[in-house]
């Protein structure tokens, strides 16, 4: 072999040295290099989420961001912290159009941090050009913020984008320093909505009766509603000059044991009232055999004298006829509705002053037909008469009140012989 295929040889081997020396050399070092890189790199802020208190478009709002920040194996202050708002949660934010009009002087706190001492600014966003979509916290005293869960930052004051059902995507991110070393990062979302309408219609109610009844005292029950109210008429029995007949008159004494009752039920929120109209026969409401003609005020006619509109005590003998509110029944009221018992003047229906018999003050006392003989009305003229109403209650709509209505009357001594009768039409005029 010639000397110079022996240098040569000799230069292949020390060249195959020097690369497998690099390669140990290398692969020495590259360890060292990827496990640097990766400290300190951003990790990912895990358990994300925002949530709000609206999510109507254009009303203020309350942000709370709430999120871990995963373990990077050493003390980690957070100096700043960046939310920028963007209409992707990647990429570019240029869909300015989604993006949230940011308050003018953002507040935020922070719940969970060791740091303390913020400032709160906003700016332009650092991944995009737009104007004032990203906010901008300062931690006057940073801490270690390592391995945390259950950290929260809440801006105030936020004003949700004006467009509903529209998505937008808040991008978090943690630094040690003001803005340069990124320690963590993630983005989450939140949207609009378009404010649900739910209609409904509540129809108006009346349920409204009259019959005869044989309840004549507190606590016994009257029907339960109009479908159970029976009856047309009442009867006063054999009237003398001895004594003031008054409902409900025993069928000793010719009667049929019966009161009147006017039966209310309606929703009606500004409140219901209950008249009467003497229905006008022969030109006349009295309580008079059926086709007399009746003048004034005599004892001779066949035709009772009426009370009047203004509540009037009876005497034996001297004639007279007219009607009074016993009390008003409540026991048919379900519990569930209102509180109602007469005996302690929370009834919705009051009882107009000239047509109540006994002691009634509305909210604080009433009794139940004490006042036997005395406190009667009867208007004969056809005019409407309002008797009772709602109107004043602080509760306006009534469910299923009874009128007991008590009638009276006695005769002159020359009051004449006969059959005598009346008749009345009742009105409920309930006001929606």
């Amino acid at each position: 072999m010639s000397n110079h295929t022996l240098l040569l040889a000799k230069s292949a081997r020390k060249f195959g040295l020097w690369i497998q020396a690099a390669v140990l050399v290398t692969a020495g070092i590259m360890p060292i290099a990827l496990t640097s890189s990766a400290q300190a790199a951003s990790t990912q802020l895990s358990n994300r989420s925002v949530s709000q208190t609206t999510a109507q478009p254009s009303v203020t709002n309350t942000l709370t961001f709430q999120f871990d920040t995963t373990t990077k194996g050493a003390s980690t202050n957070v100096a700043q912290i960046e939310i920028e708002f963007c209409d992707a949660p990647l990429g570019a934010c240029s869909a300015i159009t989604n993006i949230p009009t940011l308050p003018g002087s953002p507040s935020a706190s922070l719940t969970g941090w060791a740091g303390t001492g913020l400032t709160t600014t906003r700016e332009n966003g650092r991944t995009t050009s737009a104007t004032n979509n990203q906010i901008k916290i300062v931690i006057g005293t940073p801490a270690n913020e390592d391995a945390k869960t259950g950290l929260q930052i809440q801006i105030a004051g936020f004003t949700n984008n004006a467009v509903a059902n529209k998505s937008y995507y808040p991008r978090i991110r943690l630094y040690s320093d003001t803005g340069t070393t990124q320690e963590w990062n993630g983005a989450v979302a939140q949207s609009t909505s378009q404010t649900l309408t739910v209609n409904a219609r509540v129809q108006e109610i009346l349920q409204f009766c009259v019959g005869s009844t044989t309840v004549d005292a507190l606590g016994t029950a009257a029907p339960a509603d109009c479908s159970l109210v029976t009856g047309t008429s009442v009867d006063l029995g054999v009237v003398s000059n001895t004594a003031v007949n008054t409902t409900p008159v025993a069928p000793a004494s010719g009667g049929d044991s019966s009161n009147a009752i006017a039966m209310l039920q309606t929703n009606a929120v500004n409140g219901a009232t209950i008249a009467y109209k003497a229905v006008q026969e022969t030109s006349s409401g009295k309580l008079k055999v059926v086709g007399a003609t009746c003048t004034g005020v005599t004892t001779t006619d066949q035709c009772f004298n009426s009370a009047g509109t203004t509540r009037t005590a009876f005497t034996a003998g001297t004639e007279s006829f007219g009607m009074t509110i016993a009390g008003i029944n409540c026991t048919s009221v379900p519990v569930s509705a209102y509180t109602c018992n007469y005996a302690t003047g929370t009834t919705n229906l009051q009882p107009d002053a000239n047509y109540i018999g006994a002691t009634y003050v509305y909210a604080t006392s009433g009794t139940y037909g004490s006042s036997n003989g005395t406190g009667y009305a009867w208007d004969d003229t056809g005019t409407a008469d309002q008797i009772a109403s709602s109107a004043a209650s602080t509760i306006k709509v009534v469910a299923n009140e009874a009128l007991i209505l008590r009638f009276a009357a006695t005769a002159g001594i020359t009051t004449p012989t006969g059959q005598y009768q009346t008749q009345a039409d009742f009105i409920a005029t309930p006001t929606y």
